[in-house]
């Protein structure tokens, strides 16, 4: 009975298992982890005892105890400790007294918020992770599933990567913490300051302040970094006769190979590179060509002849949205921008130079195991590996597509058609594809010179060569050709 009149009543909210003795072995515990300043102190109040932090408090500089709305239980102590460091924290970042109390009285004590609103890095991923799969495709409008590949793979690249850049998610949101996420360096020894990794990671901290209850502070911290790209990869980019010799040479060394195997290999991914370029498509999108060597039928009726059928002069290939691989576990894998059809550039010369009315597309497995983003990009991968394998100009394999889109400048395609079977807007189209260069530049202007003149300088160069353009015969053929009434 003496022992429990002894006993000190403790002070905070709730009922406690293990009572006095259970909070003061985790108070001597866990007190050495308080950051230097800012402390937890036990404080006697009558029979009771509080929990408090003590530090020097704005603007007068003394150190004084300050309530925190802490428990005295172990789980108290523990959150005693999170919320010193946040104290900490702002101490030295937050220049303003009032500005000070203000974010005190809300992170620390929660005023004017709901009791568990000081939420983990954990809680706030998962949000993140939940409104993402609850969302859309941004270039297809595709409700988002964890039950594709591609989906999965997306969030893992542009989301997850950077929450496991964060060692203890169980921390609350804390500038600590955000500053040495964003500042970590680039593991392959690059300038972090001013690439695409540095700017990702700055919008995804955007993302988690948000839904931190220091929210305020956190983007204050955040909104004066410049996290602007200024570092990009050299685009590469190959003429028109340097890939036709490329191409040339390597298939006829193809034919040399002896094995059958790699030697239909090398002619399959030759194929590729033709259709990539006569296309401007990516090479997984060549995976979900769905007319290859059997025609497709719209949900309205029309029917797209087969590429491999010969009376198809055309040649217009319909992508669906999904390649014709799975992964182990049966999830699909979506193409960037969606199902579509895709004319070739208007060169039938070029076409059958390339051999492209006898798909070859090769056979693509992904390895039992394998994580969404190898799965995905493992038709890619190969592509590349290909390349490098028969010596090919290029290493990048949007260099062909950069070569499709200056073919269709040079046939005369408009930008908006170009970018339309591209897949992407006229915006894209310029600042990511646009050829630059004087060779470039007079491959497009030998195309121009081919292209159809205006009616009056057709008028003029007629009526000079001797013909009579006001012959009802000559008046017919113009009014056809310039759809004249």
């Amino acid at each position: 009975m003496s022992n429990d009149i002894n006993t000190p009543t403790v002070g905070g909210k709730g009922n406690y298992d293990g009572g006095y003795a259970r909070f003061l072995k985790a108070y001597q515990e866990f007190k050495g982890e308080c950051p230097r300043g800012v402390s937890l102190k036990i404080q006697k109040s009558g029979l009771r005892y509080n929990l408090l932090l003590q530090f020097k408090q704005p603007p007068t500089g003394k150190r004084l105890p300050k309530t925190a709305n802490l428990e005295c239980t172990p789980q108290g102590v523990i959150d005693g400790v999170k919320k010193a460091k946040l104290v900490s924290e702002a101490l030295g970042t937050i220049t303003s007294a009032s500005e000070f109390w203000n974010w005190y009285d809300a992170t620390i004590l929660g005023k004017n918020q709901i009791e568990d609103n000081l939420i983990t890095y954990r809680d706030i991923f998962k949000q993140i992770e939940n409104e993402y799969f609850a969302g859309y495709n941004r270039n297809t409008g595709r409700k988002r599933s964890r039950d594709i590949a591609s989906d999965l793979a997306s969030y893992e690249s542009t989301k997850e990567a950077y929450f496991r850049l964060f060692p203890d998610w169980d921390e609350y949101p804390s500038w600590e913490s955000f500053n040495t996420m964003l500042y970590t360096p680039l593991q392959n020894g690059e300038k972090l300051v001013g690439s695409k990794t540095f700017k990702e990671r700055y919008y995804i901290l955007q993302a988690i302040a948000e839904k931190s209850p220091n929210k305020e502070h956190l983007l204050k911290q955040l909104e004066p970094i410049n996290a602007k790209q200024t570092q990009f990869k050299k685009k590469q980019r190959i003429s028109i006769d340097a890939f036709k010799d490329w191409w040339y040479s390597a298939k006829q060394e193809a034919y040399t190979v002896k094995s059958p195997q790699h030697q239909s290999s090398r002619h399959n991914w030759l194929w590729v590179t033709g259709m990539a370029v006569m296309y401007g498509l990516r090479p997984t999108e060549i995976a979900a060509a769905v007319n290859l060597t059997k025609p497709f039928v719209t949900d309205d009726g029309i029917t797209i002849k087969a590429l491999s059928d010969p009376d198809n002069q055309d040649n217009y290939l319909v992508l669906g949205d999904y390649v014709y691989f799975t992964d182990a576990e049966g999830r699909k894998v979506s193409i960037k921008t969606g199902g579509r059809i895709v004319a070739p550039i208007p060169s039938p010369e070029m076409f059958d130079f390339l051999e492209l009315k006898q798909p070859l597309l090769p056979e693509y497995s992904p390895r039992k195991g394998s994580k969404p983003k190898s799965i995905i990009g493992g038709f890619d991968a190969t592509f590349s590996q290909r390349l490098q394998f028969m010596k090919c100009p290029v290493t990048q394999k949007y260099a062909f597509r950069r070569l499709y889109n200056l073919l269709g400048e040079k046939y005369g395609l408009p930008i908006e058609l170009r970018a339309r079977l591209m897949g992407h807007s006229a915006i894209i189209n310029q600042g990511k594809y646009k050829t630059e260069g004087i060779d470039a530049t007079l491959e497009v202007l030998k195309g121009g010179s081919k292209l159809p003149i205006p009616l009056d300088v057709a008028i003029e160069r007629l009526t000079a060569l001797g013909f009579d353009v006001d012959t009802p015969e000559a008046k017919a053929f113009l009014g056809v050709i310039y759809q004249i009434d």
